[in-house]
């Protein structure tokens, strides 16, 4: 299983007994390809819960809502010892506080469904996990106690990718610099994948980075965003509750420059927009500026090194909404990172400079 739909991971496959809107007797839901413990309940498109709001269902016709407590797993053939990025769908049921548990155990994390990123209702979302064995269970709980027994997260569109950790370059100490490895999107989703908080950086969906806060950042692709380079870029969408980081390699006391790609993904994020640039004790501050030519602008910082490993990371300075609805989330363009040795050769220009214009100072003297 290198990148897909897990079986049946729309929830699109029909019931032996048919869907719950078609069924004759109201028996316990069967979901093809599911196990399930608790109130599991297929979802449709259009159904409303007792209070008349009206269900998301991500996409298509169909998805699952977990009550209080609730599961469902599957199990999936995977290679052991290979890390794997899930992605999947999103929303929540109700105003409260609602969260869901994504485990392949002993690994588990709860995603935060609390902030919606956007006016659609609901959210892509990924995980990581490293294979301990060849079979795995994926399991998506809801960890939460509802007074609302109509409350709970709804899922749908559940992926998952084979990650392959890109080589190390050798003129940029920043592993996967231009973002082009990570997690499964769906070609045809225009909402980019929100990466929730991972602090390990040998685990991640995104492989060299961490997100090292409590809200997201948005992994987009190009066919649906502008991208400064390649393929893929992140989206800084939850202000400076949305860090990205990594730990790069440094020599101790060498000059060192960190530079990267600032742009706008053209969509209709209100301006300003704008950086916080942290590479090892350096922290400066960079604010796009639109040009009429380019959706980005190329941004540095000069560093010394203070140890072997030296700490980069990227928040966005403001909180940004997009013009025409006022309220999904979103933020400035970050792509093409790059650590580089930058101190003997800068040193030797600047000698070398310096004796040509004593060289030509003394002979106007001479003169």
């Amino acid at each position: 299983m290198s990148k897909s739909l897990v079986p049946n991971g729309d929830f699109e496959t029909r019931p032996s007994n048919g869907f719950p809107s078609e069924a004759i007797s109201d028996g316990p839901t069967e979901i093809p390809n599911w196990k399930t413990n608790g109130t599991v309940e297929l979802v449709s498109s259009g159904e409303k819960v007792g209070g008349g709001m009206l269900l998301i269902v991500p996409r298509g016709m169909h998805a699952v809502r977990l009550g209080n407590d609730a599961q469902i797993s599957q199990e999936l053939t995977v290679e052991k010892g290979a890390t794997y990025a899930v992605t999947f769908s999103a929303a929540r049921t109700c105003a409260q506080l609602e969260s869901l548990n994504v485990s392949v155990p002993p690994a588990s994390q709860t995603v935060d469904l609390q902030t919606l990123y956007n006016v659609q209702g609901w959210d892509p979302y990924t995980i990581s996990f490293e294979a301990g064995d060849d079979k795995v269970q994926l399991i998506f709980s809801n960890p939460g106690m509802e007074d609302d027994p109509e409350c709970g997260p709804i899922i749908d569109d559940i992926a998952i990718k084979k990650l392959v950790a890109p080589d190390k370059p050798k003129d940029n100490a920043v592993v996967n610099s231009g973002f082009e490895f990570g997690p499964w999107m769906f070609p045809n989703v225009s909402l980019g994948v929100l990466l929730p908080t991972n602090l390990d950086e040998d685990t991640s969906p995104l492989p060299g980075w961490m997100v090292e806060s409590n809200r997201a950042v948005r992994y987009i692709d190009s066919n649906h965003y502008a991208v400064p380079e390649g393929k893929r870029a992140i989206e800084l969408v939850s202000g400076k509750e949305g860090i990205i980081s990594q730990m790069v390699e440094t020599t101790p006391d060498k000059l060192y420059s960190l530079t990267f790609s600032l742009g706008h993904a053209m969509d209709k994020c209100k301006e300003p927009l704008a950086v916080m640039a942290f590479a090892g004790d350096q922290a400066q501050n960079f604010h796009y500026t639109p040009d009429s030519n380019s959706t980005f602008q190329v941004a540095s910082v000069n560093f010394t090194a203070r140890a072997d490993r030296t700490r980069i990371a990227f928040y966005s300075v403001y909180y940004n909404t997009r013009t025409d609805d006022m309220s999904s989330l979103c933020g400035p363009v970050v792509d093409d990172v790059r650590v580089w040795f930058s101190g003997s050769r800068r040193n030797q220009v600047q000698v070398l400079l310096g004796v040509g214009l004593a060289f030509w100072a003394y002979l106007l003297v001479l003169v």
